[in-house]
């Protein structure tokens, strides 16, 4: 049994050295041949990968900027589909009516009598 626990240990350890192998092979390749440029990768991680404070920047920058990028396209969706049925939209021409103008004059008048009172007194 010891000859035999003793094999199946040096088989296994074996078998890991192939497999971590291949796999480290498998992440270069796969890092080496990514959709990003290897010089890109290492001028961005020069400038801001390498400190704390520099990733943290990157990632506010990129997050205010994506923000506004979502908040512009949500308004413009918005706007579309509620196009005339938002103050900003609504044509206010088709509520205008006659009696706003007589109102108006009615105040002018009201307010020239009041200027003339005001006059007498003096």
């Amino acid at each position: 049994m010891l000859f035999s626990s003793t094999a199946l240990r040096n088989i296994s350890r074996v078998g890991l050295r192939s497999r971590t192998a291949a796999t480290q092979q498998i992440r270069a390749k796969s890092s080496a041949s990514g959709g990003i440029p290897t010089p890109v990768l290492q001028q961005w991680y020069g400038i801001f990968g390498k400190s704390t404070i520099g990733y943290a920047t990157w990632l506010v920058a990129g997050i205010i900027v994506a923000e506004g990028i979502t908040g512009t396209l949500s308004d413009a969706v918005w706007n579309s589909v509620n196009n005339g049925r938002t103050f900003e939209t609504v044509d206010w021409s088709k509520f205008a009516t006659d009696d706003d103008d007589e109102d108006e004059d009615e105040e002018e008048e009201e307010d020239e009598e009041e200027e003339e009172e005001e006059e007498e007194e003096e």
